[in-house]
């Protein structure tokens, strides 16, 4: 018993610090937009290239190759450029800060019925027809846990 207590112990930090650290490329001097104002005004911004932060909402159960971060009922899908990259699959939760293209674009049905799919609670019978997405292909993530 004092083996797996020891051992829980040991593995405690690096289950803490599992959704943390630095993926793709360190992040650049493109200007920082609040992800309120994308989801305010995403046509202003589609196109561009922006640093944006905020709290990951939903991550890529497969394999953690997409995000999301909410912004009050609006969401942006973060994918990362060239596949170069995944995030931890238990990312939801953390602080993201990010460099990436953002876009406006449309999805099929079927693609966004795939991705609820892939969401831990997600719900693809609720989808119909093609769905407008808010989208960011990220060249560089940093992910940080609340009071890290």
């Amino acid at each position: 018993m004092k083996r797996i207590v020891t051992a829980l112990l040991l593995l405690l930090p690096i289950t803490l610090l599992a959704a943390a650290g630095k993926f793709g490329a360190p992040l650049g001097d493109s200007p920082k937009v609040a992800l309120a104002d994308l989801v305010k005004d995403p046509a202003a911004w589609s196109g561009k290239t922006v640093k944006i932060e905020g709290v990951v909402s939903a991550v890529c159960q497969g394999s953690g190759c997409w995000m999301t971060l909410k912004s009050g009922d609006q969401s942006v899908r973060v994918t990362f450029k060239n596949y170069g990259f995944f995030v931890p699959i238990d990312s939801a939760g953390a602080t993201a800060v990010m460099e990436g293209v953002f876009n406006v674009k449309t999805i099929s049905e079927a693609t966004a019925k795939h991705y609820a799919e892939e969401t831990k609670g997600g719900k693809p019978d609720a989808i119909k027809g093609d769905q407008k997405e808010l989208s960011l292909v990220a060249s560089g993530v940093e992910l940080a846990r609340p009071g890290r």
